[in-house]
C-alpha cells in the first residue's frame, strides 16, 4: 500500500498544471484600435467583442446582434490615455486580435505620428499587418456600425476591407507594414484610405442602416500631410496600385452612355524623361475589358477607343486634383529618384517636383473582348 502511494506522489509532481489558464470570457479582446488628438491631449478608442458570443454566431444563424463595447481613455500621451483605459478595465486585456488601426486626420501630423509608431511597434502582441485608415467621422461612431444580417463586427469593412476590393476596386486598402515602408521613403505619395459612415445605400426593414464605407483618402508626402481627396478624384489610382484590380466604367460618347466595361489584370509602367532643369513622365498600361451591357449599337473598335479615352480622363483627372496639393498618387517622383536623385533634388529645392504643370503622357491599351451575342456587333 505504501509503494502505491509514493507510486502516485511522484506520479503528481509529473502532472503539468494549469495554474494561469484563462477561460474565453476570462480576457477583454480588443479588436480595433483609434486614436484621436484633440486640445493637446491624445485620446484612445479600442473596440472590444466578445468571441464567446462570435464562436456561437459562426455555428448558427445569428438571431440577435453581437455586443461592441467601446473604451476610452486620455491624456497628454499615448502612454498615459493607455493607463487611463487600463485604470476601469474589469478583466486582462489582449491586444492580439488587434486587425485595425484608425487614426483621426488630427493625429496625422510628424510629432503625433512617431509616438503612434513608438505605441505600436513596441507591442509583442500587436501585428505588423493591421489594417491601417484616417477618418473625419466620430470614432465612437465607426466602431459600434455592424454589418448585415446581424454578423460579426469582424466581417465588416473595418477588419476585412480586401475581399471588397477584389470584387469592385476603388481605394486600395493598405497594411500597417506598408504604410510605414511608404511614409518613410523619399519621394513617395501614401494614400491612406479615409473610413466613413454612410446611410445612403442601405436599409433594413425600411430603416436606414448605417455602414462603413471608404469615401475618399488623405494623401502624405515625405512625412506631411499635403489634404484629403473624395473617392471619385482618386480613381484612377486603382489602375496602377495592383494587377488583382476589378473595376467597371460607364462609357460615354456626347455625354450619353454606351455601355459598361468590366476592367481586370492591368498592367502599367512608368518612364520618366529627363531633361537638364525638368523632366516628364510617361505612363504605359494594359488592361483586359470584358463588355457588361451595351445601351447603343456601336462598333468593336470604336467601344475600344471609348474605353481607352474614359481610362486616361479618369487617370488624368487623378493626376490633376493630387498636384494641386502637390501630391503624387503615381509614385513618379519616387521613379524620378530612383533614377536620377540630383535631379529630384534640384527639383524640389525648386518647388518644381510635382505641380498641375508637370508633362504627363498616358497610353492605355484595352484588350476588350466580347461574348455570347456581343460578338455579332459591327467591327
Amino acid at each position: 500500500m505504501k509503494r502505491v502511494l509514493m507510486l502516485l506522489s511522484m506520479l503528481s509532481l509529473l502532472l503539468s498544471g494549469c495554474w494561469d489558464h484563462k477561460e474565453v470570457q476570462d480576457i477583454n479582446y480588443i479588436t480595433a484600435l483609434g486614436i484621436d488628438y484633440k486640445d493637446n491631449k491624445y485620446i484612445i478608442y479600442v473596440q472590444m467583442l466578445d468571441f464567446a458570443t462570435i464562436a456561437k454566431q459562426e455555428s448558427s444563424k445569428p438571431t440577435e446582434k453581437a455586443p461592441i463595447w467601446v473604451g476610452r481613455g486620455t491624456g497628454t500621451t499615448l502612454t498615459e490615455a493607455l493607463i487611463d483605459l487600463y485604470t476601469s478595465s474589469q478583466q486582462r486585456v489582449s491586444w492580439g486580435h488587434v486587425t485595425a488601426l484608425v487614426l483621426t486626420e488630427s493625429v496625422l501630423q510628424p510629432k503625433q505620428l512617431s509616438q503612434v509608431f513608438d505605441l505600436t511597434n513596441r507591442s509583442q502582441e500587436i501585428r505588423y499587418t493591421k489594417w491601417l485608415y484616417g477618418t473625419k467621422d466620430k470614432m465612437e461612431d465607426l466602431f459600434t456600425v455592424s454589418p448585415f444580417f446581424q454578423l460579426s463586427p469582424l466581417h465588416s469593412l473595418l477588419h476585412e476591407p480586401r475581399e471588397s476590393y477584389v470584387q469592385f476596386s476603388f481605394i486600395r486598402p493598405i497594411q500597417f507594414v506598408n504604410f510605414i515602408r511608404l511614409y518613410r521613403e523619399k519621394a513617395a505619395t501614401v494614400i491612406l484610405p479615409s473610413l466613413h459612415i454612410s446611410t445612403q445605400n442601405w436599409s433594413e426593414n425600411l430603416k436606414q442602416h448605417p455602414i462603413l464605407e471608404v469615401n475618399g483618402g488623405f494623401l502624405i508626402k515625405n512625412k506631411e500631410l499635403m489634404g484629403w481627396l473624395k473617392r471619385s478624384d482618386l480613381l484612377g489610382t486603382r489602375w496602377l496600385a495592383s494587377a488583382n484590380t476589378h473595376a467597371a466604367v460607364i462609357v460615354k460618347a456626347d455625354g450619353e452612355a454606351i455601355g459598361s466595361i468590366r476592367l481586370e489584370n492591368p498592367h502599367s509602367s512608368i518612364e520618366v524623361i529627363r531633361r537638364p532643369d525638368n523632366a516628364s513622365y510617361r505612363i504605359k498600361l494594359n488592361v483586359t475589358g470584358t463588355v457588361q451591357t451595351i445601351y447603343k449599337k456601336i462598333g468593336i473598335n470604336e467601344m475600344k477607343r471609348l474605353t481607352e479615352e474614359t481610362l486616361r480622363k479618369e487617370m488624368h483627372n487623378t493626376f490633376h486634383k493630387a498636384a494641386l496639393i502637390q501630391a503624387d498618387p503615381y509614385e513618379l517622383c519616387l521613379q524620378l529618384y530612383r533614377t536620377d536623385p540630383k535631379l529630384w533634388k534640384k527639383l524640389v529645392e525648386q518647388k518644381k517636383e510635382i505641380n498641375d504643370e508637370t508633362p504627363l503622357e498616358l497610353e492605355v491599351d484595352v484588350n476588350l473582348r466580347y461574348w455570347g451575342q456581343r460578338k455579332s456587333l459591327n467591327r
